[in-house]
């Protein structure tokens, strides 16, 4: 009995002791990753290039959206209940064509005994222009007469006009964008009837800050790249520049864009305005993509001795997909292309490949 609780005993010490030994050893193969993984990233894997000089051409860019270069809301001259609506929101108009018609019975019927007491009264002044001649009516009466007949057709113009008024017509080419009557509404004068809008020209609106609005001029020739067609280049001429900044100290410029017909564009899209003037000149370029952070606090990572050393730069102009430095680097630098959100200051590099 006693053998067998001293052999239970060794078999448990046996393995408690094989327990031990397993979590020692998986202790030390943790460690030997842990080391293994330190010195596989002792080193961050980067991509470099070297600043250098382009010809450049003096260049602004402003972003704005499309307005139309031609709008106008169709406003009742008149009073009274709509008949019949014939233009539907969306519609293709030209100007003249009839988009409502405004009850004109009373209009038409004081029309009518105008006319007619326009006619009694001529008959009138035949009369007295013969009994005149006679001597059996004073001059004065002719006068009156006259002056009767004078009244009647201005009334009768007035009438037409005011039942011309009552045909509502469309005021320029376009398109019927609103409409906001309907059949038996009751409308008056002064109320908006209609929105009529043309596309075939648009205005590209943006703003310029203060240093650049000088640059701009009138008649001015710019290069539209809209949001929507990427891959289509449009130009358009500056047709108005703002005579004061805003509270923002930015101008107000509009650019007119001819909408093509192939690529048409609609009113509130999206577009950048590229002003780029005669004159060229050299300047320090690097990729856009080396920028660590936003272009208006922008620094870049420089490779010194296999160290990423953080380092703020001025930038200029932007050219497409590379960015002008105008201070911070110079043409000998070695500026980190990719690998810049593994970085910090100070952080040991190594270099895997050369860009451009």
């Amino acid at each position: 009995m006693k053998k067998n609780k001293i052999g239970r005993w060794l078999f448990f010490v046996a393995v408690l002791a094989l327990i031990g030994w397993k979590l020692y050893s998986n202790k030390q193969e943790l460690n030997a990753e842990t080391e293994l993984g330190k010195t596989v990233r002792a080193y961050v894997p980067v991509e470099v290039a070297q600043p250098q000089f382009d010809t450049l051409a003096e260049q602004l860019t402003a972003d704005g959206i499309f307005l139309p270069a031609k709008e106008m809301l169709v406003i009742s001259e008149t009073a009274g209940r709509v008949l019949q609506v014939y233009k539907n929101k969306g519609e293709t108009v030209r100007e003249g064509d009839l988009i409502a018609k405004i009850d004109d019975e009373l209009l038409s019927i004081e029309l009518e005994a105008t006319q007619t007491n326009l006619d009694k009264l001529r008959r009138d002044e035949e009369r007295v222009k013969k009994l005149i001649a006679g001597e059996a009516l004073p001059k004065n009466k002719l006068e009156e007469v006259q002056l009767g007949i004078a009244a009647a057709v201005a009334k009768t113009k007035v009438l037409r006009k005011q039942i011309g008024n009552t045909s509502i017509k469309a005021t320029m080419n376009g398109i019927l964008g609103m409409r906001f009557i309907e059949r038996g509404s009751v409308i008056g004068p002064g109320i908006q009837v209609a929105q009529i809008t043309s596309l075939d020209k648009l205005f590209l609106m943006v703003k310029v800050i203060e240093k650049d609005i000088l640059n701009v001029r009138k008649g001015q020739s710019v290069r539209i790249a809209a949001d929507v067609y990427p891959n289509i280049t449009l130009t358009g001429k500056v047709t108005n520049i703002g005579l004061r900044a805003d509270n923002a100290y930015n101008y107000d410029v509009e650019i007119e864009v001819a909408n093509p017909k192939d690529s048409p564009l609609r009113s509130g899209m999206h577009a950048r305005a590229i002003f780029t003037a005669n004159k060229v000149r050299q300047g320090l370029t690097i990729p856009r993509r080396a920028i660590a952070g936003s272009l208006q606090d922008a620094k870049v990572y420089v490779v010194k001795d296999s160290t990423a050393q953080l380092r703020p730069v001025v930038l200029g102009s932007i050219h497409g997909d590379r960015v002008e430095v105008t201070s911070g680097l110079d043409s000998t630098d070695q500026v980190v292309l990719t690998g810049q959100l593994n970085l910090t200051d100070g952080a040991r590099v190594q270099v895997t490949k050369a860009g451009q």
